[in-house]
C-alpha cells in the first residue's frame, strides 16, 4: 500500500511538472523584433513588454487528465502537435497547431506561452479557450479568445480585444489610440485609464472608475456603474441599471427598462430610461431627459426626480413620464415653460407670466436659464 501511495504521488507530481516549469525556452535578440503572431489551441498567452536585450518565449504544457505523466504528455505532444517558435523578417512567431485536425485527441493538452518582448511591439494573439494577459505594451495589438479572460495593464498603444464569454479587466492604461474591448457574456472592469475607450458586453456588467477621455460602456442586459470619470462618458444598458457618481464632462446615461441613478454630476448631462425611474442628485450644468421614441401616449415611463445644484443654460425634460419632481436653486432666475396634467410648485416667488394647474409659462426673477418640462402627467417644481 505504501509503495502504491508513493507511486501515485510521483505520477501526480510528474503530471504537473510541465505546467510549473517551462517545457521549452527560446531566446531572441530584441532588436530583431517589431511584430508578433501568437496563437494556441488551448492555453494561456501572457505578453509583458519588459524585455531587455533579449526577448524570451517560454512554453508551458499541461494536461487536465491527472493520469498522464511527463512521458505520456511528451508522447501526445510529439504525435499530435506542432509548436513553432521563431523570428523571421522582424516578426516573432509563437504558434501551436494540430498536426492532423481529423485525428486530434479528444482530451487535448494545454499549451501556453509566456513572452517577455520589447515594449514597442504590434501584432496578434489568439487562443481558442485560454486567457490572455498583456502588461507594459505600447504597440497596436489585436487579441481574441473563445472563452478565457482578458487582462490589460499599463498599455499605451491601440488595442482590440475580444472574448466569447470571459471577463475583462483594464487597468493603469493611457493611450492616444483606440481601445476596444468586447465580451459576449462576461463582466468588464476598468480603472485608472484614459483614451478612446470602448467597453462592450452582451449580458455582463460594466464597472469603471477613474477613467478619462472618450469612454463608451455598453451592455445588453447587465448593469453599468461609473465613478470618478471625466470626459465624454456614455453609459448604456438594454435592461439593467445605470449608476454614476462624481462624473464630469459630456455625460450620457441610458437604460431601456432599468433605473438610472446618479449624484454629483457636472457638465452636459443626458439621461433616459424606458420604463425605469431616473433619480439624479446634485447636478451642475445642463440637463436633457428626452424620449424621442414613438410610444403610445397612454403608456408612461418611470418617474423622474432631479435636484439641480446649478443650471448653466437649460433643463429640458420630455420623457412621457408619470411624475417629474425637479428641485432648483431658489437664488437664481429662470425662464419657465412647464406643461402637464397637474403642475404644482413650492418655494417660488417673483414669478411673472401664465400660471394655472396645467401651465407655468413666464419669468422667475430677472430670468435666466430655460426650464422646459412637457409630455408628463404630473410636475412637482420646487425652489430651495
Amino acid at each position: 500500500m505504501k509503495k502504491l501511495f508513493v507511486l501515485l504521488v510521483s505520477v501526480l507530481l510528474s503530471a504537473n511538472l510541465y505546467a510549473s516549469e517551462p517545457f521549452a525556452r527560446h531566446t531572441f535578440p530584441s532588436a530583431s523584433i517589431a511584430e508578433l503572431e501568437t496563437s494556441t489551441i488551448a492555453g494561456n498567452i501572457t505578453l509583458t513588454g519588459d524585455a531587455g536585450t533579449n526577448t524570451i518565449v517560454e512554453v508551458f504544457v499541461s494536461s487536465n487528465d491527472r493520469r498522464m505523466n511527463d512521458s505520456s504528455i511528451k508522447e501526445m505532444l510529439d504525435e499530435h502537435y506542432t509548436i513553432d517558435v521563431r523570428v523571421a523578417n522582424g516578426k516573432l512567431f509563437a504558434v501551436v497547431k494540430h498536426k492532423n485536425e481529423r485525428s486530434s485527441p479528444r482530451q487535448g493538452l494545454n499549451i501556453s506561452f509566456v513572452i517577455s518582448a520589447p515594449r514597442q511591439v504590434s501584432g496578434t494573439m489568439n487562443s481558442a479557450s485560454g486567457s490572455i494577459q498583456i502588461n507594459d505594451a505600447s504597440g497596436n495589438l489585436r487579441f481574441n479568445t473563445g472563452s478565457g479572460s482578458l487582462t490589460i495593464d499599463r498599455v499605451s498603444g491601440g488595442i482590440s480585444g475580444n472574448t466569447g464569454s470571459g471577463s475583462i479587466n483594464l487597468t493603469n492604461s493611457n493611450s492616444t489610440d483606440n481601445v476596444s474591448l468586447n465580451t459576449g457574456s462576461g463582466s468588464i472592469r476598468a480603472s485608472n485609464s484614459t483614451g478612446n475607450i470602448r467597453l462592450n458586453t452582451g449580458s455582463g456588467s460594466v464597472r469603471a472608475n477613474d477613467l478619462g477621455g472618450s469612454v463608451s460602456m455598453n451592455t445588453g442586459s447587465g448593469s453599468v456603474q461609473a465613478e470618478n470619470c471625466t470626459g465624454s462618458i456614455s453609459m448604456n444598458t438594454g435592461s439593467g441599471s445605470v449608476r454614476a457618481s462624481n462624473l464630469g464632462g459630456d455625460i450620457s446615461m441610458n437604460s431601456g427598462s432599468g433605473n438610472v441613478t446618479a449624484d454629483n454630476i457636472s457638465g452636459n448631462v443626458k439621461a433616459g430610461a424606458g420604463s425605469g425611474n431616473i433619480v439624479l442628485r446634485d447636478i451642475s450644468g445642463n440637463l436633457s431627459i428626452v424620449d424621442n421614441s414613438s410610444r403610445n401616449n397612454n403608456r408612461r415611463n418611470g418617474n423622474i426626480d432631479v435636484t439641480m445644484k446649478s443650471v448653466a443654460e437649460h433643463v429640458t425634460i420630455s420623457n412621457n413620464s408619470r411624475t417629474v419632481s425637479l428641485t432648483l436653486p431658489a437664488a437664481s432666475g429662470y425662464n419657465l415653460n412647464v406643461r402637464a396634467h397637474n403642475v404644482r410648485t413650492s418655494g417660488m416667488s417673483g414669478f411673472g407670466g401664465e400660471m394655472n394647474s396645467e401651465t407655468l409659462n413666464g419669468t422667475l426673477g430677472n430670468g435666466g436659464a430655460k426650464i422646459e418640462i412637457s409630455n408628463t402627467k404630473r410636475v412637482n417644481l420646487s425652489f430651495e
